[in-house]
């Protein structure tokens, strides 16, 4: 398995990666991959096809060749991302591209923001020139004085003990101070569309009327879900963007903000604290099939389908 971490880095571990028993001429390829990276065969077929329009070879891989092309290798930010990608051979493998995807539907905003700094200057601490310079990308439709102005007014707000550079912790405090909303939005990533997935839900027979899911005495749904299943619902969800279920369950930022407090850096037992507060608030009324939809509406279905009989 690889190893995922706040500095985006992914190194798959030889003795299970994929390409050693696998090949894209074979039948098993796609199935290969989902088993290795725990990803459903939807989610691997669809990046499959990304990665072949990517120009992935006959072996499945993105030779340097491709990958030292001028589209790639002329943007700072592409050429600090790929670098993370990069086999000991400096080619990119489809399990890799899978794993870092996967990274980016899976993890919390706070590392996700940690992540981005650190492909900005290489993890190093960013000078006023070098975060001008950075604008100056973003926008290159601005003017040089007004991409100078926003860069002061930034620094003197972010810059509190006004040292001229901004380091990791001040980046991210920024960024987490930002309205939630709007930065949840930018940085939520879903390998399948909403669309898609509500696709691939329909399509599995437990939730079809053909499976008498609604027709047995006590069908599952209308039960109230044990705290077994709400502990490994937490574990599916602590890392994605759960402040959205919470919300939907009727929580408020203020809600959220004290059951972090009183978790501090444990995101699964936030989760867990949240979940088991929804079933002891509800009562009766803390239906299975409540806690599935609201899941299966925020995208994450692999958590909805631990409430399905």
């Amino acid at each position: 398995m690889g190893v995922y971490n706040s500095r985006f880095v992914i190194e798959p571990n030889s003795e299970i990666a994929v390409s050693g028993f696998s090949h894209p001429s074979k039948p098993n390829w796609i199935t290969a991959h989902a088993i290795s990276t725990e990803l459903s065969i939807a989610e691997v077929e669809r990046l499959w096809l990304r990665f072949q329009q990517m120009g992935a070879n006959q072996d499945g891989v993105l030779t340097q060749e491709v990958l030292s092309s001028q589209k790639l290798s002329t943007d700072v930010f592409t050429k600090n991302i790929l670098k993370n990608f990069k086999s000991s051979d400096g080619n990119v493998s489809f399990e890799s591209f899978l794993r870092a995807l996967k990274w980016c539907e899976s993890q919390e905003t706070q590392v996700k923001v940690k992540a981005i700094f650190q492909m900005l200057n290489n993890g190093s601490p960013i000078p006023k020139d070098i975060f001008q310079k950075i604008l100056m990308r973003l926008y290159p439709e601005g003017s040089e004085a007004e991409i100078q102005r926003i860069t002061t007014i930034f620094f003197k707000t972010v810059d509190k003990s006004n040292k001229g550079v901004l380091d990791e912790n001040s980046f991210v405090r920024a960024v987490l101070d930002l309205p939630q909303a709007k930065t949840q939005s930018i940085l939520n990533f879903h390998i399948l569309p909403e669309q898609m997935r509500q696709q691939v839900h329909d399509s599995l027979p437990e939730f079809s009327s053909q499976a008498g899911f609604y027709n047995t005495p006590m069908p599952f749904a209308a039960q109230i879900p044990s705290d077994l299943v709400l502990k490994e619902v937490a574990e599916k969800i602590h890392r994605k963007d759960w402040d959205l279920v919470a919300n939907r369950l009727g929580f408020f930022a203020d809600d959220i903000e004290i059951i972090r407090r009183n978790n501090p850096d444990n995101t699964h037992q936030q989760v867990l604290h949240m979940l088991t507060k929804w079933k002891t608030r509800e009562g009766d009324n803390a239906k299975a099939n409540t806690l599935e939809k609201i899941l299966r509406n925020a995208g994450m279905i692999e958590a909805s389908l631990l409430l399905a009989p």
